[in-house]
């Protein structure tokens, strides 16, 4: 009797997802033998659909790789979603470092895309624009750590305790890959205001062995706010010019929103305590929060190359209220 291939459409499915999340110098075929212990040619046979592949081969790799089962077997639970959340405790450096390899990844993955795109909402300052300022980063990192495992030491002892080399080779990374990413961003009047908070609290409670480190941070976020004002005016961002939309809501925004677009799929991360979050690829929840984002910035004013008188106003506000905690930060160090 004549050998008939297994007509397997979920599992050839399976597989070309997997292959979109592997980087171009690595072969399907190679990892999955890798992962699942097996030969490169059982490898290949599961790979067309000829073998299948059995429970416990799928859980290991939609583990592995992130994937939903729950979309192979149609499964449709009301007012239910499934989504990914990596918890972080900083106690073990190789959480942080997984979590920041996942967004990187996911980052890269959008930015080669062909129609790749971030929309976001900024309740508190984008993670794309902290990450291009390394002291900025640790600073956030430290209090996000301090505020929710009550880490008792301070600023500096913090940042001793980090792998700073292989974290700065990431944050350069994903800065990178974003600015080569065309997004739409609503902030609001607000949205460095948190931030501004926490430096002040901590420079208040001794969290700094430098009293004068406050002001440089300080300095940081004049030199960002400078470096958007920049890209709002030519309505693109980074040294290549990609398209940035650039709204200011004057209503507060209801959480921090980040939708990663590509053409084959959409996946939303929503923000949690600041630094961690929750992702999912559910399709109506990305979409409804699409659409929320859309709306909120058809609401909003569009600064990025219109709106001058705006722009100027906004970005002007901003630096007034960092000025504003330098001026109390020198007169406090001064008594």
């Amino acid at each position: 009797m004549k050998h008939q291939e297994i007509s397997n459409e979920n599992q050839i499915i399976l597989f070309d997802l997997i292959q979109k999340e592997l980087s171009a110098n690595l072969s399907l075929v190679n990892v999955i033998s890798d992962l699942l212990d097996i030969s490169a040619d059982a490898a290949y046979r599961r790979i067309r659909g000829v073998k299948p592949i059995d429970f416990e081969e799928a859980v290991k790799l939609c583990r592995h790789f992130q994937i939903s089962m729950d979309s192979f077997a149609n499964i449709t639970r009301k007012n239910k979603i499934q989504c990914n959340y990596l918890p972080l405790n900083l106690s073990d450096f190789n959480g942080y470092m997984i979590y920041m390899q996942t967004l990187s990844a996911n980052i890269e993955r959008i930015k080669t895309s062909p129609k790749g795109q971030i929309i976001l909402s900024a309740l508190d300052i984008p993670v794309f624009n902290m990450l291009a300022y390394k002291e900025l980063t640790f600073f956030k990192i430290f209090s996000w750590y301090k505020n929710v495992y009550g880490f008792s030491a301070g600023y500096d002892e913090f940042v001793e305790g980090l792998n700073t080399d292989e974290l700065l080779k990431l944050y350069e990374k994903i800065v990178k890959d974003y600015q080569l990413i065309p997004s739409t961003e609503i902030w609001t009047s607000n949205t460095i205001d948190t931030f501004l908070r926490l430096l002040s609290y901590h420079y208040e409670t001794g969290s700094f062995n430098d009293e004068k480190f406050p002001l440089f941070l300080c300095e940081q976020l004049l030199d960002m706010m400078t470096t958007l004002q920049n890209w709002t005016e030519k309505g693109t961002k980074g040294s290549q010019d990609v398209p940035l939309n650039f709204y200011v809501s004057e209503t507060d925004l209801e959480g921090t929103f980040i939708i990663l677009k590509q053409q084959e799929k959409t996946s939303c991360i929503l923000k949690l305590y600041t630094i961690n979050s929750l992702s999912t690829t559910d399709e109506l929840f990305c979409q409804e929060t699409e659409n929320w984002l859309n709306n909120a910035a058809q609401r909003a004013t569009l600064i990025s190359g219109a709106s001058a008188k705006t722009r100027y106003k906004f970005f002007n506000d901003q630096r007034q209220k960092i000025r504003f905690l330098i001026e109390k930060l020198q007169l406090n160090s001064e008594k």
